[in-house]
């Protein structure tokens, strides 16, 4: 790894700083999704269950602040509770109330843990490529990440889950540098939490395990010590994922494989928009994920991520061709660098090609598999060092220059369309994507909607409905107290409201509702928030009223 010089530690301090801020700035901005209050209980159901297990007094006033199921009959039993477990505590302990405040420590929250894995992802560049520039250009790739960045404020499941794969894969590739007893505990901790916000993340202490099995068998020359180290790993990983995980607590192995089977298949009658047809979640094609990571990832990004898995795939051809277990030169990596290339490759296609062989059921977008993204962008970051070796030092230096600036319509395209980074295509579908793609899923814009309504209008209180599918319950309670005092939510009779939002998730598959024409008699077209001038969600007015 890079020893970094003191002027290269006061910019990198400089720029997380720049990050930090602008972070904690903005949190508030954003609406609030349609899966934070699921999360919340989720905190609860397990915090319920530690309380009544030790008999603290703390256990009445849980059920005071919320309705709270059995934590073996709750249904979100197949995520962890890592991150939400603490807040539920917190929330109980500090007296929090007000809906708005507590919605707002979750957002703060969940950016601070996507800002420390910032800081891994560095140091995993860093320590791959013995480059500063390298490592910062790793940082600024994932910031200017338009869907990934506006996430990492209120998506509590898989933002946390992919900052957690980040640090966790630093100190896997830390452990198989230089294994010992501490690095495998440390590696062991992190690795338990992982597991421990989400079942699927016990495929990366499984990697590295495989990893470690192959060095002892190849390369290691104290067999018994490294044996000893692995098997000290496995059992404090399997230590962690238990306490991490406290719905495993009264019969481990029983509610694990109740958790896994629940994994790759979830029945639930959920339609989505992909490519222009609307398709049950349950049966989406092989190729939905790769085709969502292709049109909402920077193309600069993907230019770069193609070089490298070209050059990995024709490399790892290679070793497995000529494969030999007398010589040493001819295996499956040579060297650090070598083997940290395919871990990282492995981190990112292994999740992948397990969705498609399992048919698991992937809801709205890709975002159940964000946390595969950082290792696009290892890659990414690998394919430009390919160019380093093609190029002279000059045309590599006007190659960064060129990088460099395309960048900026990125960050241009977040400051404009601030905070609905959600809704990002890049040019492949960028001027039709609402024709071919679901949009505001989580209805976000469901909150800034209602913001609009209350700012335009002049009556005391409104009456306000939703067209296709959202929660504007939710929405509302994220408004300040003397704005949610004004909203009156009714979905039942529509044509009697005062304003109807339309996010145009039409979850049922369908289009347009048989009753959407006469609500086109009655009301008109109030307002669009819009994304590259395509509205994401519209606002329409009762014109009689």
């Amino acid at each position: 790894m890079k020893h970094l010089s003191k002027n290269e530690n006061i910019f990198l301090i400089f720029v997380f700083f720049i990050i930090f801020v602008i972070g904690s700035l903005i949190f508030s901005d954003y609406g609030i999704s349609i899966d934070e209050d699921n999360s919340r209980v989720n905190g609860f159901v397990s915090l319920k269950y530690i309380l009544e297990l030790f008999n603290f007094d703390l256990a009445s006033k849980v059920e005071n602040t919320i309705k709270t199921p059995d934590i073996h009959s709750y249904f979100e039993q197949g995520n962890g509770v890592v991150f939400e477990l603490p807040l539920s505590l917190i929330e109980i302990l500090f007296n929090l109330k007000d809906t708005r405040e507590i919605f707002l420590l979750r957002h703060y929250c969940t950016f601070l843990i996507f800002f420390f894995s910032l800081i891994y992802l560095f140091k995993i560049i860093n320590y791959r490529h013995n480059s500063f520039f390298l490592g910062f250009l790793g940082v600024l790739f994932l910031v200017l990440s338009p869907r990934i960045f506006s996430q990492s404020f209120y998506n509590s499941k898989d933002i946390v889950f992919m900052s957690l794969n980040i640090i966790t894969l630093y100190y896997g590739i830390n452990y198989l540098r230089k294994s010992n007893f501490k690095k495998g505990f440390i590696f062991s901790f992190f690795s338990g939490l992982l597991v421990g916000t989400r079942l699927l993340g016990i495929y990366l202490p499984v990697l590295i395990i495989c990893f470690k099995f192959i060095q002892i068998l190849r390369f290691s020359n104290n067999r018994k010590r490294e044996i000893l180290s692995l098997f000290f790993l496995i059992f404090c990983t399997l230590i962690f994922i238990y306490l991490f995980w406290p719905y495993l607590w009264e019969d481990p192995i029983k509610y694990f494989l109740t958790a896994f089977k629940k994994l790759a298949n979830i029945p639930i009658e959920i339609y989505t928009l992909f490519l222009g047809n609307y398709i049950q979640v349950e049966f989406v094609p092989w190729f939905y994920t790769i085709v969502w990571i292709l049109i909402t990832t920077p193309i600069v990004y993907l230019i770069f991520f193609l070089f490298s898995l070209y050059f990995n795939l024709k490399r790892i051809g290679s070793r497995l061709i000529k494969i030999d277990e007398k010589k040493e030169f001819n295996d499956l990596w040579r060297g650090e660098n070598e083997k940290v290339d395919i871990l990282i490759f492995l981190n990112f296609f292994i999740p992948i090609f397990s969705t498609i062989i399992l048919h698991s059921t992937l809801l709205t977008g890709w975002r159940h598999l964000y946390f595969v993204y950082p290792s696009l962008i290892l890659m990414s970051i690998h394919g430009i060092t390919i160019f380093k070796l093609l190029l002279s030092k000059t045309k590599f230096k006007y190659l960064i220059i060129l990088i460099l600036i395309s960048l900026l319509p990125t960050i241009n395209w977040m400051y404009k369309n601030h905070p609905h980074q959600y809704v990002f295509f890049n040019s492949i579908y960028k001027k039709n994507f609402n024709k071919y793609f679901v949009m505001d899923y989580w209805g976000l814009s469901n909150y800034h909607a209602l913001k609009i309504i209350l700012n335009k209008s002049n009556k005391e209180s409104v009456k306000v409905g939703i067209l296709g599918n959202g929660d504007l319950f939710l929405a509302k309670s994220f408004l300040d107290i003397t704005d949610r005092k004004k909203i009156i939510v009714d979905n039942e009779d529509l044509l009697n409201n005062d304003f109807i939002i339309d996010n145009y998730n039409r979850w049922n598959g369908i289009k347009n509702p048989k009753h959407f024409a006469k609500i086109q008699k009655k009301f008109k077209k109030f307002y669009d928030i819009k994304v590259n001038n395509i509205p994401i969600n519209s606002i329409y007015i009762n014109k009689i009223k």
